[in-house]
């Protein structure tokens, strides 16, 4: 049976689009107005640092996944499991960094993500 891996290409609307919209979302939404603006104001600060870590870590994840596309799948399903980890870090950065309906789509996208690789993982590595 032929590999089988996610059509990158085709999620819109691109995950670096995708994670600035977050990134400038979380930044928003976690500086409320008000006497506890100093307080959300370091809460905010380390968001925005998470979700460019998060952005960086899936960049290189991505990345790694392009350059490995010929190589043996052992090799492969190790990048693979490493995307799995990195996604399952981001999905945790992305509960608690983002709000409302950006963190239930961001966050079920990526779910969802996680579950593909899982199966992709499950049918090819051992």
């Amino acid at each position: 049976m032929p590999l089988q891996t996610p059509d990158l290409a085709r999620r819109p609307p691109g995950l670096a689009g995708l994670l600035f919209a977050i990134m400038a979302a979380a930044c928003l939404a976690l500086v409320p107005a008000g006497s506890a603006l100093a307080q959300s104001t370091a809460a905010a600060a380390f968001c925005a640092r998470d979700l460019s870590a998060t952005d960086t870590r899936l960049k290189a994840t991505l990345r790694r996944l392009e350059t490995t596309r010929s190589s043996p799948i052992a090799q492969r399903c190790s990048v693979f499991r490493d995307h799995i980890r990195v996604m399952q870090q981001a999905a945790v950065v992305f509960e608690r960094c983002t709000t409302g309906r950006h963190r239930q789509e961001n966050v079920g996208q990526m779910i969802g993500s996680i579950a593909d690789w899982r199966e992709i993982v499950a049918r090819n590595c051992r």
